[in-house]
């Protein structure tokens, strides 16, 4: 009968370890981040807490962790969770995405590469490691892997935006576009394409495209005063000195104090009766 003890005690530590995660888990969810991280430290500061079951919790620890900002100590517990179940894609991920905001490029690259190794099919992973490549200036690599997710999967619009900004990157405007207007294809009111395109048009002195683009983000979001403003600034780079006033009068006055509206107006102003009634409408 005594063989059975320690069986029995070590079924009793883990019901009690699993109740104090679950308190965890309602504490975190009130946003009582402080005794969140209280209860799961104490449940897995025991030494059975070491089997795969309480992966979970350390991921859920590092998630708290993160909103409270602190990140490095978040990067710890995501680490131990990828050790205690390593075949687990989401905890390789959070520690990614910490590492990325903390800048430690390097660092994420390894982990992304771990993760593309678990399961080189996911479309997520490849982008992200061609972010991270990219960002660091390794652009054969980036484009590896953002060609990868493409072909995983061609109606993510990011992996579109993605290959936009490597060919921008590499002085390809043309190939540029057509990749950020292929985004578009994909979904017409996607922000990060819209931006990015309305901005390489202006850039490119292609004024009339960039009307097009900014209208398409102002009808998007009418509430979205810098969308509205760059609308202006489009309409006055394509010579609609009219239509630029208009547009920058309706910005100042929902916002009289937003950032260089007076001077805007003013410049408008001054292209409508210098081009007199030349001027595009």
């Amino acid at each position: 009968m005594s063989r059975f003890l320690p069986v029995i005690l070590l079924i009793v530590l883990f019901s009690g370890c699993t109740a104090k995660v679950e308190k965890a888990d309602m504490a975190a969810r009130k946003g009582d981040y402080a005794k969140a991280v209280e209860l799961y430290r104490e449940a897995l500061e025991k030494d059975n807490m070491k089997a795969p079951e309480m992966a979970e919790a350390r991921y859920s620890l590092g998630k708290v962790l993160d909103k409270m900002s602190r990140m490095d100590e978040a990067v710890e517990e995501y680490r131990l969770a990828v050790e205690l179940k390593p075949d687990n894609i989401k905890y390789y991920m959070a520690m990614a995405d910490d590492l990325d905001a903390m800048g430690l490029l390097e660092q994420e690259v390894i982990i992304l590469r771990n993760a593309s190794i678990l399961d080189n099919t996911n479309p997520h992973v490849r982008a992200m490691l061609g972010t991270a490549y990219a960002r660091l200036g390794q652009y054969t690599n980036a484009r590896a892997e953002f060609e990868a997710a493409l072909r995983l999967n061609s109606r993510d619009p990011q992996s579109h935006v993605n290959m936009g900004l490597l060919y921008d990157k590499e002085g390809n405007a043309a190939k540029a576009v057509e990749s950020l207007e292929n985004a578009l294809k994909v979904n017409p009111e996607y922000d990060p394409a819209l931006l990015t395109l309305g901005a390489m048009y202006t850039r490119l002195g292609k004024y009339q495209d960039s009307v097009r683009i900014y209208k398409k983000l102002a009808s998007i979001k009418p509430s979205n005063l810098k969308y509205r403003n760059s609308l202006g600034i489009a309409y006055y780079n394509n010579a609609q000195y009219g239509a630029a006033l208009k547009e920058f009068k309706s910005v100042a006055k929902d916002d009289p104090n937003f950032p260089g509206i007076q001077d805007y107006m003013r410049l408008a102003d001054r292209g409508m009766k210098l081009a007199g009634g030349k001027a595009k409408k």
